[in-house]
């Protein structure tokens, strides 16, 4: 933990030049960080938060109290493009100014509920499990702004701060990861999370093995020389993302693993497949939005050689090159 000095309810001085601003989201995860930068009077702000009226509230009276003017931000870097991060984009470049930057792989279309729908029935869904999950679903808003800045990897300078912007895919295409070395800080966005969780999905417009990515990305996260974490989501910590990074490759790693174990050589669908993972874990139903992340698992291992995508389903091959092989 750290020492933060209260400048309003839900914003805090960490050292100079730097604030942790605290927005509220619409989920289950309560809060996402978001973080202001002040350099010879010039501000950029790190992640936008939830596009809803109370978030932008809540940023607004933090920026006024930290003494930002209307039109004041200098820069709007987006850490990656999910909606608790990037959905208030568009808002508050229009009230509060700055240029947007974010990865070139972050700007891609959200599915529709339709296709969302055809999706989830094609990996096996159907009846209430499928109506709950697109009860919860609205149609995507366009809420990145027209003109957006691509943030390439390498050394980006604001003011006094001097960042290394390393690419980190898997939790999202186009995630980010800041490294100040000169201070040693590094904002890790949603690479650590607490409570772990599998973090990773793959949905209808997924392409590669994203879960595979994000192994490599933590792996390269925890080697990243820093003492000062600042996640998207929790509170900052000293030590190092060393120990936070280790913790989410185990949980990763026996993910995987429980979801092979509900693989066999009877070809089942995705879905099927998320409902053994329930039974063996000992849930009485399984939650219609583990079907991304347990699909994520599945196309990953698919990738190691263990299991195979067949007409019916899912069926293991009985061989694996092994994580890390």
């Amino acid at each position: 933990m750290i020492c933060e000095w209260t400048v309003t309810e839900n914003a805090w001085r960490i050292e100079d030049g730097l604030y942790r601003i605290l927005l509220p989201l619409g989920w289950d995860v309560p809060f996402v960080n978001a973080y202001l930068l002040e350099s010879d009077g010039q501000y950029m702000l790190i992640d936008a938060g939830w596009s809803s009226r109370t978030s932008l509230r809540a940023l607004g009276r933090a920026l006024k109290a930290i003494g930002v003017p209307p039109r004041g931000l200098s820069r709007l870097l987006l850490t990656h493009s999910h909606p608790d991060h990037a959905g208030a984009a568009a808002a508050v470049q229009s009230h509060w100014g700055g240029s947007v930057l974010l990865h070139p792989r972050g700007r891609r279309e959200r599915p529709s509920v339709a296709q969302m729908g055809e999706w989830a029935r094609a990996e096996g869904m159907e009846g209430e499990p499928l109506e709950r999950m697109l009860a919860g679903r609205h149609e995507p808003e366009s809420a990145l702004p027209d003109v957006i800045q691509p943030l390439e990897t390498g050394q980006l300078q604001f003011g006094d701060f001097s960042f290394e912007v390393l690419h980190m895919p898997g939790h999202a295409p186009g995630q980010v990861v800041l490294h100040e070395q000169r201070r040693s800080w590094v904002f890790t966005a949603d690479q650590l999370l607490t409570p772990l969780s599998p973090n990773v999905w793959y949905q209808s417009h997924g392409i590669g093995d994203p879960l595979g990515e994000y192994i490599e990305s933590l792996e390269a996260t925890g080697r990243i020389p820093a003492d000062l974490v600042l996640p998207g989501h929790g509170a900052p910590f000293h030590g190092g993302p060393r120990q936070a990074a280790q913790d989410a490759l185990a949980f990763q790693r026996d993910y995987i693993a429980q979801v092979a174990t509900c693989v066999d050589g009877q070809p089942r669908s995705s879905w099927r497949i998320v409902e053994r993972l329930a039974a063996v874990e000992g849930r009485r139903a399984a939650d219609p939005a583990e079907l991304a992340e347990v699909l994520a698992a599945l196309v990953h291992l698919e990738a190691d050689g263990a299991i195979r995508r067949e007409e019916g389903g899912w069926a293991a091959t009985g061989t694996s090159r092994g994580e890390g092989d």
